[in-house]
């Protein structure tokens, strides 16, 4: 009796209770439990798997140029006379990069005299720039050959004694015979055919020499200078 009133005052039994039991949980609550506790993770590998492709594809999308030639003018030019330049420089260049083609890229920089306004740069934190992108193609030594224009071409070499002799040779500390370091580009008949650019610009070659003469650059300025030395052919120096 006693066992009785025992198991009579224990309350239902809810060993067996269906509402007591466990149930499975459905795929849609896995999910967002899933998704409550690694939300951020999700989307921050979402983000970079899309960085990821982004930057595979405008890699193999980019085209690696064979020579690079830096462009230092007082005035901005349109891109479409360098790319007239680039275009007649190509046929006498050569296929370094074993792409199947020759690519010459132009590089402007934009160097305004002080104080001007005549650049065609209105902001002076964009010809800051420009002057900072010129230095270190020049540190880096992307460029051995430089497109100028006359006043950029004698700023620069008196400040930085910057371009050789027509034929690779170094010029003393000083020099002041410009006319041997550059050759008009209106005057050499490899580029008779480039437009849009004005008569007074010049082609010159850099002195190599420093950290820029290092590692591959070695080889980089020997096909520079091969490729300045046809593009030169049968012009007369400047002045």
């Amino acid at each position: 009796m006693a066992r009785e009133g025992y198991l009579l005052h224990a309350g239902e039994d809810r060993i067996h209770d269906p509402k007591a039991e466990k149930k499975a949980d459905t795929p849609r609550k896995k999910w967002d439990n899933f998704w409550y506790y690694h939300k951020k993770h999700v989307i921050l590998g979402v983000l970079a798997a899309a960085a990821a492709v982004f930057f595979i594809r405008d890699s193999m999308g980019r085209v690696q140029p064979d020579y690079t030639v830096g462009m230092a003018t007082q005035t901005f030019y349109p891109d479409e006379a360098a790319e007239a330049l680039e275009k007649a420089m190509e046929p006498f260049g050569k296929d370094l990069n074993g792409d199947g083609r020759v690519v010459v890229q132009i590089s402007p920089y934009v160097l305004p005299a002080e104080g001007s306004a005549s650049s065609g740069i209105a902001d002076p934190r964009a010809a800051a720039a420009g002057r900072m992108k010129f230095v270190a193609d020049v540190s880096a030594g992307e460029s051995a050959i430089f497109i100028t224009d006359d006043a950029t071409f004698r700023q620069v070499e008196a400040q930085t004694g910057l371009f050789a002799y027509l034929d690779g040779g170094t010029p003393k500390k000083g020099a002041r015979d410009y006319g041997r370091m550059r050759a008009l580009i209106a005057q050499c008949p490899k580029l008779a055919g480039a437009e849009g650019l004005p008569r007074s610009l010049s082609l010159s070659l850099r002195v190599f020499s420093g950290p820029a003469a290092e590692g591959d650059r070695a080889k980089d300025y020997a096909a520079a200078k091969e490729l300045f030395r046809k593009l030169t052919a049968g012009s007369p120096a400047g002045s």
